[in-house]
């Protein structure tokens, strides 16, 4: 089977499919070469951009989530470990030419969807 339901029809594996629904839907979505223009995989595949905020917020979350937030939705990243990636350039901040947010996780892998289960929400204790 091929095409943007792919990746989420298919699973994580064998066995119960213990992968919450928005790390299933946030890997279709990177999967999905129709939306590559917003959000894609890096070159390298350990990482992913989302190229147009205020374009993939507007026109990609409504489809995928109940909200065009993309607050809430880098907000979900951080909750299950997910990083932005920032580049340094001679020991400075390197100014971005164009809008483009990079977000990494060690086990969010081009090419190693059954790596998902391992993917665990952030565990809040009570103050």
């Amino acid at each position: 089977m091929d095409g943007p339901g792919a990746a989420a029809a298919a699973g994580a594996g064998p066995g119960p499919n213990n992968v919450p629904a928005f790390l299933t839907k946030l890997w279709t979505l990177v999967e999905d070469p129709d939306t590559d223009s917003l959000i894609c995989w890096s070159p390298s595949g350990s990482s992913f951009h989302v190229l147009d905020q205020g374009q993939f917020s507007k026109e990609v979350l409504p489809k995928y989530f109940k909200h065009n937030n993309m607050a809430s939705f880098v907000r979900q990243l951080n909750m299950y470990g997910f990083r932005k990636v920032v580049h340094l350039e001679q020991g400075g901040l390197v100014k971005p030419d164009r809008d483009d947010t990079e977000f990494q996780h060690p086990f969010f892998l081009r090419g190693q969807e059954r790596l998902l289960e391992n993917i665990k929400r952030k565990v809040t204790s009570p103050i």
